[in-house]
């Protein structure tokens, strides 16, 4: 069994939400005040404009009030004009103020989406390898859309829209209380009623709105995954499984969306009911009050406004309420990512690396077992020195922890015990990024983005000039195969290199890594996707990088093996012999065997000599 990792908590796909309360959901929103601080002018300018168009809408009942006494009661034109006139100015201040709401309400969601987003995007950057290999890049997709855009209309919509009915909630029953209090009182009678249903149903809203969110990210898992391997899944006709597939989790978030829809439906529903039985009840009411002359009609019909108002704005809260709670989730969701540590890079750095490199490493009784796997050890006690300068080969077979030691020299992963060090010293005491900038990485599958072959090679090193560009490109022969591109360098590869052959993407990263200039080179058979045309024309470039650095290769061909200065032979994670291959291969040991089974297509029977 693996040992649990801080990452678990974000990978159980199935995972039950929590049920937390809406007072829970609101402390979650801490994390956007230092979103919101530097915005204050805006937020001011939004606070204004929504304390305007909310007055204005109040000051509709007083006028409608005056405008229906005086007015149509005692038949004034003079007051009737004065009122319309009133109205008239109210509208165009409505006007105002609900422009300015909408203008900076919805600036403020969308900035501190913005904010948040890049903030989330370059945290998960920091973050080791070992958090890539446990969570499905679709899932951080969905956090860093789905999620943040939950919060943009919180802040930018369902906030203002919860002050603005405050506002309301709280100027109508002042209005009202000023008008009649008795009828106001029967109205307050209604707000327990109304409140025992928000709360009870609105903890059935929160969970089923992070269970859907989860369904979304799953959904942005696998798709993800499957477009990202359509070659290998049209290869094996695997279309009408991931059909079925895909159709299942499409069923599984709509399902859990229809859960919650019905939740919040019911409640608004039964909140609607409550608020506007009791508006009747109160209007009959008010009709027995005009009736015995305790109030005038124009009293009556401002009451009846203001409690519309009133009664809008809280039944309003229980879709606010459901907007909450669905916001509450992305960000209890975002604070997961936000609250995840990168250990490799936290520690405290005492020393700089030597301003210049030599290139020399050395890994002292290195012992290391993936985190996945903690009880399973690939490498154990493993100790070597690398020469300034010299090509040195690592053979083995599959397993024997040949690329765990590129990994660890790139200090993706750091050693349970011993100690790695560059140019004298421990790798653990020096910034990350200073470490990596030294090393070069030219991998078995190269790895090319969705832009020109121009800003892949750039990739190496972002300050460089065209014409160290050109340089690069010219060492491994790309000018052979650009005058048939349409668009020669600057050709777009598209998804992964997907327009390229693998030789072509290979030389381009190749480029890349001599661009880099690094002081060590790890190369994981850099040759071994070439065609025999290809690779001679790649050899060059590749001896003129290695001629003075120190270069480590994961060899798979017989001729890596001839030109490396020594072998280290490595199975099961130790070291069982070093040496040339013709040392190596005159002894009757692993190195012997692997060369009968790994080189027999490039080497004679008899250089093994049989």
């Amino acid at each position: 069994m693996r040992d649990t990792s801080e990452f678990d908590f974000l990978i159980q796909e199935k995972r039950p939400a929590a049920s937390i309360s809406s007072l829970q959901a609101i402390r979650e929103f801490k994390l956007l005040r230092r979103y919101l601080a530097p915005y204050r002018p805006q937020i001011f300018l939004a606070l204004f404009s929504l304390v305007l168009a909310s007055s204005m809408v109040l000051m509709f009942g007083t006028g409608l009030r005056y405008l229906i006494d005086q007015g149509f009661i005692h038949q004034s034109s003079n007051q009737s004009l004065l009122m319309l006139g009133g109205l008239l100015v109210g509208v165009v201040l409505l006007a105002i103020g609900s422009f300015g709401r909408v203008y900076y309400v919805s600036w403020l969601g969308e900035r501190v989406a913005t904010d948040l987003r890049k903030d989330v995007f370059a945290h998960v950057l920091t973050l080791e390898v070992s958090f890539y290999e446990q969570i499905r890049v679709g899932e951080l997709i969905s956090r860093l859309t789905t999620d943040t855009s939950l919060i943009q209309i919180l802040v930018g919509t369902s906030v203002a829209i919860a002050i603005r009915n405050i506002l309301l909630l709280t100027g109508g029953l002042a209005m009202m209380i000023s008008i009649s209090a008795k009828l106001s009182l029967y109205c307050l009678a209604v707000v327990p009623i109304v409140i025992i249903p928000i709360i009870l149903l609105g903890r059935k809203v929160r969970t089923h709105s992070k269970v859907s969110q989860d369904r979304l990210a799953d959904i942005g898992g696998y798709i993800d995954e499957c477009l990202n391997q359509i070659r290998t899944v049209q290869a094996f006709t695997h279309e009408p499984i991931d059909r079925s597939m895909f159709k299942n989790y499409s069923e599984n978030a709509f399902l859990a969306a229809a859960r919650r829809s019905k939740a919040r439906g019911l409640m608004a529903a039964i909140v609607m009911i409550l608020v506007f039985s009791a508006i009747s009840i109160v209007l009959w009411l008010g009709t027995e009050e005009v009736a015995d002359h305790y109030m005038s009609v124009g009293d009556l019909s401002a009451f009846i406004f203001y409690a519309v108002v009133v009664a809008g704005s809280a039944g309003s809260f229980s879709e606010l309420l459901g907007d909450l709670q669905r916001a509450g989730g992305a960000a209890e969701r975002l604070m997961e990512l936000l609250a995840l540590h990168p250990s490799l890079q936290s520690s405290t750095y005492s020393r700089a690396l030597p301003s210049h490199s030599r290139g020399i490493l050395a890994m002292h009784n290195v012992s290391f077992a993936y985190p996945s796997y903690s009880d399973r050890s690939v490498l154990n006690k493993f100790t070597l020195s690398v020469a300034p300068g010299e090509n040195l080969a690592i053979v083995g077979p599959s397993g024997a922890g040949k690329s765990t030691v590129f990994s660890l020299l790139l200090r993706f992963y750091d050693p349970q015990s011993g100690s790695i060090y560059v140019d004298g010293m421990d790798i653990k005491d020096v910034p990350v990024q200073e470490l990596r900038e030294r090393i070069g990485v030219v991998s078995q599958e190269p790895a090319l983005f969705s832009t020109t072959i121009y800003e892949n090679i750039l990739y190496g090193r972002p300050d460089a000039t065209e014409e160290e560009v050109w340089r690069a490109a010219e060492v491994v022969r790309l000018q052979d195969f650009l005058p048939i591109l349409p668009h020669g360098i600057h050709t777009l590869v598209g998804t992964r290199g997907v327009r390229l052959s693998g030789g072509q993407k290979q030389r381009i990263a190749i480029a890349r890594a001599i661009l880099r200039d690094p002081s060590i080179l790890l190369l994981d058979e850099a040759t071994n996707a070439l065609d025999a045309e290809s690779e001679q024309a790649v050899q060059s470039g590749l001896k003129h990088l290695m001629a003075t650095r120190t270069t480590l290769v994961i060899a798979h061909r017989l001729a890596t093996v001839l030109n490396a200065d020594r072998i280290v032979v490595l199975d099961q994670g130790a070291i069982k012999a070093v040496g040339t291959h013709a040392e190596l291969i005159s002894q009757d040991g692993l190195y012997r065997r692997l060369a009968l089974l790994q080189f027999a297509d490039s080497l004679a029977l008899s250089e093994f000599g049989n």
